[in-house]
């Protein structure tokens, strides 16, 4: 099946064909495609292994989504479904080792369109494999919700885990920083919510899973960081380049006795914030030198409001300037009574948890931090 085809249950279904490979080894020994107003499940097969007269019947609940919630779901079906001397099984285009580890906990079999899955008969029959990657596009509305803009929702819910309302939630957003729609909003919550991670009763929203949040959040933003190889089409040559949120540095020497806060805020259209590697002894301690970084939104206009010369030793610098696009380095930003603003604990964490081994460490502080606040 091409991954470019809409997948539809029906589609996924017409793979359980008699003779052929369930999950290897197993193969199929009979199928019953079910479908009746009265059915329960999707289809009944027995598989067994080659050369073995033994078969094992399972009862198979299909989704053609794989998110969490669709799992929770057909786990559920597949159990009510199952009867007397059947075992339950589910079947999703993907499912990833994680998702597999938790099939294996709940007792319940799954196999994917990709190569993947679990088979299990308790004392009798257990075969698992992973590694195939996924070869089927998501296709939720909001294909990341933990990565750029629509990432601002989740880093709000970690600041207060309950709302009553999605246009309260959104305006916190605004008041905070960020700029998302109504309709991004809804959108970046319902993908939280098929993930399991946020849950929505009667308008209210409420975040379940903060541990797990953190963990997307910190996922994505290393990510974003990793190294890949570009290749020069005329010559066939492959560089590695480090990627990374932001598009420019600057290293500056600024005059003896610049205010080099008042300077920066003197433009109202800038956007700037001390990063959240040089604003972690808010937050935790950690010992460490070169120049304050501030990461600005526009690096030509931070030029011209603070002067100073360019220091090409950027140890030696005063002053390191970061610019980038990325909303979340200015969102929820702490400014403090001389008007120095701050990188939220989040963002600070976010920094860290990417770093070396002393800021990973300081990272763990921080991280207890804003899972305590959560839980208040």
């Amino acid at each position: 099946m091409s991954h470019h085809t809409q997948i539809t249950e029906s589609t996924m279904l017409s793979r359980f064909q008699v003779g052929e490979v369930l999950l290897a080894p197993l193969v199929i020994r009979s199928c019953v495609i079910l479908g009746g107003p009265k059915d329960k499940g999707d289809a009944r097969l027995e598989v067994s292994v080659p050369d073995r007269a033994e078969v094992f019947p399972f009862v198979v609940e299909t989704k053609a989504r794989g998110t969490p919630q669709n799992i929770q779901l057909a786990v559920a079906q597949a159990r009510a479904a199952t009867q007397a001397g059947e075992w339950p099984m589910i079947q999703v285009p993907y499912l990833s080792p994680e998702r597999i580890l938790e099939l294996e906990k709940e007792g319940v079999s799954g196999v994917d369109l990709c190569g993947n899955g679990v088979v299990m008969v308790p004392g009798l029959l257990w075969v698992v494999r992973v590694g195939s990657p996924n070869r089927f596009r998501d296709s939720r509305p909001l294909s990341n919700p933990y990565r750029g803009r629509s990432a601002l929702v989740a880093r709000m819910l970690l600041k207060r885990p309950h709302w009553e309302t999605l246009s309260e939630l959104a305006a916190s957003i605004t008041s905070a920083g960020g700029e998302l729609s109504l309709p991004q909003v809804s959108k970046a919550v319902q993908a939280m919510t098929e993930d399991l991670i946020v849950s929505k009763e009667s308008g209210a929203i409420r975040l379940r899973d903060p541990l797990r949040l953190l963990d997307k959040l910190g996922g994505e933003w290393k990510t974003s960081l990793q190294f890949r190889h570009i290749t020069d089409s005329a010559g066939g040559r492959s560089t590695k380049v480090q990627m990374s949120p932001y598009h420019s540095r600057q290293s500056l020497r600024l005059p003896k006795g610049t205010d080099w806060v008042q300077a920066l805020s003197s433009a109202p259209e800038l956007l700037w914030a001390v990063s959240g590697e040089s604003s972690v002894n808010r937050y935790a301690m950690l010992a460490q030198g070169g120049p304050l970084r501030i990461v600005v939104s526009d690096m030509g206009l931070a030029l011209a409001r603070l002067g100073g010369t360019h220091e090409p030793v950027p140890s030696f610098a005063d002053i390191e300037l970061l610019a980038t696009k990325d909303a979340g380095a200015f969102f929820d930003q702490e400014t403090d009574a001389n008007g120095v603003r701050w990188a939220s604990p989040l963002q600070t964490w976010l920094e860290l948890q990417a770093g070396d081994a002393r800021q990973q460490e300081a990272a763990k502080e921080i991280r207890e931090q804003i899972l305590k606040e959560v839980k208040q």
